[in-house]
């Protein structure tokens, strides 16, 4: 799980550094949302498994970050839209 979480985190820096760097970053920024709350949706659920049914006991966070990672792929443009941004980026140049 934190191999995801280090990889979303390096996407997310590089879309900065690209934006910093007057470059444009679209493609990459559309990466890095769509893979964050992509996974952070699995790794919610994993932690969630490992916990059973104690996870979703009100005692513990994992319930509510269990129900935020589903809102995460939703607000600010769903994983579709995400990846509508990526393919067309992609297929641009090819005149697609």
């Amino acid at each position: 799980m934190i191999t995801e979480i280090d990889a979303a985190d390096w996407l997310t820096l590089a879309s900065a550094w690209r934006l910093d760097q007057g470059l444009p970053a679209n493609r990459e920024i559309a990466s890095a949302k769509l893979y964050a709350s992509e996974m952070l949706a699995r790794v919610t659920d994993t932690t969630l498994q490992i916990f059973g049914g104690m996870g979703l006991m009100d005692d513990f966070p994992i319930e509510r970050f269990w129900r935020d990672a589903r809102v995460e792929r939703i607000w600010d443009g769903t994983s579709e839209i995400q990846r509508h941004i990526i393919s067309r980026d992609l297929l641009r140049p090819l005149g697609a």
